[in-house]
């Protein structure tokens, strides 16, 4: 028997949401997890942890790699060409009468749907409602403020689909692949939104993120992001009395300009760059979540 040109009715895949680097929302859960009660540990705290972690990487990540990996335009190139065919929803409706346009005007966005829209995305289609259930059923487990956090993050895909993902869109996947993910990470053991101070350090290590996606095609911009948030770490640790953990940042800190100039003078490479600070970046997460737990 010949295969259906429909393909798989689903076609749901569940992946790593770090393309380039260790920052991923594995460890922006951790220490979202650590700012909140720091390294108290419990049985139930490690379960909490697993869930939150199992939330924000393969299950947001299958999300996001719906949205971005998929062409929702190419089904509107067709629409044009797709023909026309009246159905009668209602008997005896004379040609031409509104009962008439109606029944042919969803008669071609049936066909449109049917021949245009699920053959190209109707894999995706299905993967997205999948995995929004399964999300949004995972964030129920860990309370209400996971689960507004999550109907949140959920929002930031489509925002980067339409922006271009190397585009604008950097915006959207940093804060929900840093962001989001340090917050869900706070709210599934704080089980309560997380505090400012909280906050503000996951939209630091968004934007960190964020100047670290830009580094390949616009590395002075990129590098620009990265140390002007991290600057602001510093003010933000020093101000809530944290000095030993604004030492350390502040160290960190100068060895990633240290490598930054082998980047600006041609000396490095971007790929070669990451390789080597992913580690410091990572660290300092860890250093200003311990900075700020209670």
């Amino acid at each position: 028997m010949l295969p259906s040109p429909l393909g798989r009715r689903i076609a749901l895949e569940l992946r790593s949401a770090r393309p380039l680097t260790w920052l991923g929302p594995l460890t922006a859960t951790l220490c979202g997890a650590i700012a909140a009660t720091g390294l108290v540990l419990s049985g139930e705290a490690l379960l909490r942890v697993a869930i939150a972690i199992l939330l924000t990487d393969p299950i947001l990540g299958a999300w996001r790699a719906a949205w971005v990996n998929t062409d929702w335009r190419s089904p509107m190139r067709g629409w044009q060409a797709t023909p026309t065919r009246a159905w009668m929803l209602v008997p005896y409706a004379r040609l031409g009468s509104p009962a008439a346009r109606f029944s042919q005007w969803l008669s071609s966005r049936a066909k449109f749907w049917r021949e245009a829209v699920m053959p190209r995305v109707g894999h995706a289609l299905t993967a997205i409602f999948v995995t929004a259930a399964i999300a949004l059923s995972v964030a129920l487990v860990l309370g209400a403020s996971v689960f507004f956090l999550t109907l949140a993050a959920l929002l930031l895909a489509p925002l980067e689909s339409e922006l271009g993902e190397n585009g604008a869109g950097r915006w959207a996947r940093a804060f929900s692949e840093i962001g989001m993910a340090w917050l869900i990470g706070d709210a599934a053991l704080s089980q309560i939104f997380p505090p400012l101070d909280s906050a503000l350090v996951a939209l630091l290590f968004a934007t960190t993120y964020r100047g670290l996606l830009s580094v390949n095609a616009r590395p002075r911009l990129g590098f620009a992001i990265s140390n002007f948030s991290m600057l602001f770490l510093l003010v933000l640790l020093v101000a809530r009395g944290a000095i030993i953990s604004a030492t350390i940042v502040a160290l960190l800190l100068g060895a990633l300009v240290l490598w930054q100039t082998l980047v600006r003078a041609k000396r490095d490479t971007p790929k070669t760059f990451f390789a080597r600070t992913q580690w410091f970046v990572l660290v300092a997460m860890v250093v200003a979540a311990l900075g700020i737990a209670p």
